[in-house]
């Protein structure tokens, strides 16, 4: 991925939270195939490991040897940049966006393993709901149930071994031209782009 250095993420901190607030990426495989699925961020001896899966019908699993490269492409707020919002005669149209790819190996795992990362991203999710009934258990599953749904998906993990983000916000503008910005995108609904622009222009 191109990231001009002003584009650059802060911090890889900054981007692990990226992912954990936007776990629905896109694995691609070097046999291009992709899948879209949601991925758990964690921590193992220091090292930061994506954990997902995918069901057994996908043929996509079979890539998953622990020897072929893969990519996953997690995007957050995008949209287009109008240049009736500034300087018209100093500017065109572009598009910003935030976006992570994260580069590693993807590797089945099976039995209890399987199991007990499934639950941690079912908590990793329940977790953050906002309603104000209890959060949903694994164990509340039939057991015959659960066992039957264990045996339809396949869960792997991939040890991250590149991971790098790109945060396009106009930094490589006035501050009075990312102010027009941020008033055309609110203006047409776009207030999470607008906000991480806000955010990013406190930050600079």
């Amino acid at each position: 991925m191109y990231v001009p250095k002003h584009y650059e993420a802060p911090s890889e901190d900054a981007v692990k939270a990226f992912i954990c607030a936007h776990p629905f990426g896109s694995l691609v495989t070097s046999d291009l195939q992709a899948s879209p699925i949601p991925f758990l961020l964690k921590e193992r001896d220091g090292q930061a490991v994506l954990v997902g899966h995918v069901a057994r019908a996908n043929p996509h699993w079979r890539a998953f040897d622990g020897q072929g490269s893969a990519l996953v492409l997690f995007q957050g707020p995008q949209g287009y940049i109008s240049p009736a919002w500034g300087d018209c005669e100093r500017l065109v149209p572009t598009w910003n966006y935030m976006v992570v790819q994260v580069r590693g190996v993807p590797t089945l795992v099976d039995g209890a393993h399987a199991r007990d990362l499934l639950n941690e991203m079912t908590v990793a999710q329940e977790s953050q709901r906002s309603q104000p009934c209890q959060p949903w258990e694994m164990d509340e599953l039939d057991p015959d149930l659960l066992e039957r749904l264990l045996t339809a998906l396949v869960v792997f993990e991939m040890p991250v071994v590149e991971m790098r983000g790109k945060w396009k916000l106009s930094q490589n503008r006035s501050d009075s031209e990312r102010a027009g910005f941020i008033s055309g995108l609110e203006a047409e609904g776009n207030v999470v782009l607008a906000s991480s622009m806000k955010e990013k222009m406190k930050n600079s």
